[in-house]
């Protein structure tokens, strides 16, 4: 798409920005040459993100504005500037740093971390232009449904990974990696964000680079950047394993400095291992591969990203890793706990190899014949029982395990309890089938039980059929238990229902309800009890009709003396209105002296609300405001404004001249004629000064040559030659400029 071709300012101005103003931000709808900004995205030590617009291909992109620390100021034009002069040479070594690094990050192309599409130089900073990535930050995407599995985590991780190797591999580390710079979009794919921070590695030269970190992300040597430490891939592996560490754990890592003071102190690391944190959730591998990036020193972490790689994807990994491994930092990687099987299977005897069977013939008799067919017959029938009785032990002892297996489930009882009887069935003596009943049996009666104490009566009876099945003469014992409950239960729900009545006045139908339920009671005391509460209802009915009746009387005399009160007080209250609605209006149109006489007679009602205090507050300030003279400062600020009116006009910028002034559009479209006639117009301000209005300052615009195209210069007439303009100072900020 070509560029506007409509002059563009580098940056346009609020209405109310001082000449040093205290906002360290752009503010919503200043311009960076073609990009409006909307909001402000981030902020961090060397510099601010904005969400801004790219007016000429109508998209939303985010630019990074170089602000290295608090040690800058923002002037009335926007422009940064060292806040000391004696930073001036460190501020402009870094933004060249600044610039140079961005041009590289420029070239990089990876679908998982930001694409940068520009950098240039504006306001005394520069701007690195990124695109705009939608979705959610990993801070949150790693707490949703109750966490995030092994699986979730090293895809996502891979491909950032990947994507910042890609960066290493041309000498560059990130230098500010944590959860809040990875974005999850809404494809489920990762992006490493925010690159503004990125620097060579190797070791810093002192006084080359300035320190910033991210507490709890930011690994020891980058603390101490310029001391001569080296920063490298390292580095940026370290924030990895931390923002790893947070999505385990849902915690920041504890500070390098943290570990350190431990470590001068000789004391245990405070930093809890990810070994430790993830246990049971996550394999011995994956958390040995991140407290292998968490190491303390530069040399106890992986050094490159390949290394680390291959100990997150459990793929053959030799160096550091294996000697971390080795000194019993991992113990059995990959591998998880072994249990002992509870199947007992019994190992089958070895069969002795025949004897080679003899060659030569022998003579058998008819007698020596029937004697082996006799023996063959008893071997046969022996061999069948031993088979028979082979197969009825594997198939009780299959039924003992499925039972045994069943019996640790909820339901027990339809499916340990069959499998144990058709053991019995097989072989009634069996220990072990019945002692597992006699243990199931316990159980049901001990369920039993506890629904009785809890008075979970379906529960019970349905437990006490099972048991019923079980041990009959236990199941008696608790069935009479349970047939006593139920009558005293039924006896409470009839109580209960008379007693609602009556509690209810409604002593009639309570009466009813006793006569009818009389004969279902078994425990007749309740009887007396009853008929004893309704007569005693009765009678406070009576008693409380009587007085009910007495206090309505005082109720009426009461209401009407009320409803006098509050007539008295609605007239009060809307004269107080009125009064406070004029003060408002008064205040609205800037007429102090008739706010301030309707303020004093809403005063003068004593009704006193958070209305009356907010105009009493807001009036006192206008007339502070209105009875003090502009300042010189103020005046100068004014100045200014005219100054960019000056220039908007010498630069034939309507579109400048529109948001600056207000007032008589036919003087617009008189410089619309001149910017079409003339190529140059030179003017000047002149006669700035307060006008006797306290504050407003006026000028005057004056044009003093117009130059032809062919050359010629034209001195203007007096009669349009010179622009009176005014500003106007109101407690909101100042006004346009008025011709």
């Amino acid at each position: 798409m070509p560029i506007v071709s409509e002059p563009r300012q580098l940056l346009t101005t609020t209405p109310f920005m001082t000449s040093l103003d205290t906002q360290r931000t752009l503010g919503d709808g200043d311009f960076i040459q073609w990009y409006r900004v909307q909001r402000v995205l981030g902020r961090g030590g060397f510099g601010v993100t904005y969400l801004a617009t790219d007016t000429n291909l109508d998209h939303s992109v985010a630019i990074k504005e170089y602000q290295p620390g608090t040690t800058v100021e923002r002037a009335a034009d926007n422009s940064l500037r060292p806040s000391d002069p004696k930073t001036e040479h460190d501020y402009q070594q870094g933004l060249q740093r600044f610039l140079r690094e961005a041009r590289t990050l420029v070239k990089f192309r990876h679908p998982n971390i930001v694409r940068v599409m520009a950098v240039f130089e504006a306001n005394n900073t520069a701007y690195l232009v990124m695109e705009y990535e939608e979705g959610e930050q990993f801070k949150q995407f790693v707490k949703r449904d109750g966490g995030i599995t092994e699986a979730e985590l090293t895809t996502l991780i891979l491909k950032v990974v990947a994507g910042l190797d890609q960066v290493h591999q041309h000498g560059y580390i990130h230098r500010d990696i944590k959860p809040v710079n990875l974005i999850i979009r809404h494809d489920g794919s990762p992006v490493l964000l925010d690159f503004g921070s990125a620097r060579p590695a190797g070791v810093a030269v002192a006084g080359n680079h300035t320190s910033f970190v991210s507490v709890g992300y930011t690994p020891l040597e980058q603390y101490q950047e310029g001391a001569g430490l080296a920063v490298g891939p390292w580095t940026d592996i370290y924030a990895l394993g931390a923002t790893l560490y947070y999505a385990i754990s849902g915690q920041t890592p504890m500070s390098p400095i943290s570990r350190l003071a431990a470590l001068v102190k000789k004391s245990p690391d405070p930093l809890v291992s990810a070994s430790e944190v993830g246990a049971g959730h996550y394999s011995k591998r994956f958390l040995a591969a991140i407290d292998w990036a968490l190491g303390f020193r530069i040399e106890d972490r992986p050094q490159n990203l390949s290394e680390w790689r291959a100990a997150l994807v459990d793929e053959p990994v030799g160096g550091a890793f294996a000697d971390y491994a080795a000194e019993g930092q991992l113990a059995a990687w990959g591998q998880g706990e072994q249990r002992p099987s509870n199947l007992l299977v019994s190992r089958a005897g070895r069969r002795k190899p025949l004897a080679r069977r003899q060659t030569e013939p022998r003579k058998r008799s008819a007698v020596g014949l029937l004697s082996l067919l006799l023996v063959g017959a008893g071997i046969a029938v022996a061999g069948i029982r031993a088979y028979t009785w082979y197969h009825e032990k594997q198939e009780i002892q299959q039924l003992l395990l499925r039972a045994d297996e069943a019996s640790k489930s909820t339901v027990f009882f339809e499916t340990a309890v069959p499998l144990y009887q058709q053991v019995l069935k097989i072989q009634p003596a069996n220990t072990v089938a019945l002692e597992g009943l006699a243990e199931l049996s316990d159980r049901v009666r001990s369920n039993v039980e506890g629904s009785l104490q809890a008075m979970r009566l379906p529960e019970a009876e349905w437990g006490l059929r099972q048991l019923q099945s079980l041990d009959a003469e236990g199941a008696a014992s608790i069935q009479s238990r349970l047939l006593l409950i139920k009558q005293k239960n039924a006896d409470d729900l009839v109580v209960k229902s008379v007693e609602r009545l009556v509690n209810q006045n409604r002593v009639a139908e309570a009466r009813s309800e006793l006569d009818r339920q009389a004969s279902q009671l078994h425990d007749k005391s309740h009887i007396a009890v009853l008929e004893q509460s309704i007569q005693d209802t009765i009678a406070e009915i009576d008693k409380r009709e009587a007085e009910n009746a007495e206090k309505e009387q005082q109720r009426q005399l009461n209401q009407r003396l009320i409803e006098a009160a509050s007539e008295r007080q609605r007239l009060r209250r809307t004269q107080y209105n009125e009064y406070l609605r004029k003060a408002e209006q008064g205040l609205q149109d800037g007429d102090l002296a008739t706010a301030r006489s309707w303020l004093n007679n809403a005063a003068s009602l004593q009704i006193s609300d958070e209305v009356l205090a907010d105009i009493e507050a807001r009036l006192a300030g206008a007339e502070t405001f209105q009875s003090t003279p502009l300042s010189t400062y103020e005046i100068s600020y004014a100045s200014g404004r005219f100054d960019s009116l000056k220039r908007a006009v010498e630069t034939k910028n309507l579109r400048a001249i529109r948001e600056l002034t207000e007032g008589s559009p036919s003087r617009l479209e008189f410089f619309r004629l001149l910017f079409a006639r003339y190529t140059r117009l030179k003017v000047v301000v002149m006669d700035v000064a307060p006008m006797l209005d306290p504050k407003r300052v006026q000028a005057k615009l004056r044009i003093e040559e117009l130059d032809l195209p062919n050359g010629d210069i034209v001195y203007p007439s007096p009669s349009y030659r010179d622009t009176a303009l005014s500003l106007q100072r109101t407690q909101q900020g100042w006004s346009k400029i008025e011709w």
